[in-house]
């Protein structure tokens, strides 16, 4: 099983909004935020879908993942190589239908769910 420490290394192709979540596209594998995510950029958080969050999200494009921590029912952290910080939460009271976080990876692999 491909699991999201593998992230590491991989350039984030496309941020994707699809009506009320975001993707994030790695030429292969995908991590659906379900929940909001926050991204810090330049010493300011963003949270989507406030005002400039989807221009916040869209600076981690062509960027690589240098950083990833899991912190399970908690959230996901990911720290990338322009100095961007993207936090998908995890907690129950952030739960989307039941759940926070898809990651599909590529190829073989099982979709997992947070």
């Amino acid at each position: 099983m491909i699991e999201l420490p593998s992230l590491i290394g991989e350039e984030i192709s496309a941020v994707s909004f699809v009506r009320n979540y975001v993707e994030f596209l790695f030429d292969g594998p995908i991590l659906r935020s379900l929940s909001n995510p926050s991204v810090w950029s330049e010493g300011i958080e963003y949270k989507f879908p406030d005002a400039g969050s989807r221009d916040a999200l869209c600076r981690l494009i062509g960027a690589k993942v240098v950083y990833v921590d899991l912190e399970e029912d908690h959230a996901l952290n990911i720290v990338t190589s322009n100095d961007c910080r993207l936090l998908i939460p995890l907690a129950v009271d952030h739960l989307c239908g039941g759940e926070a976080m898809h990651f599909v990876p590529e190829g073989e692999g099982s979709l997992q769910v947070w």
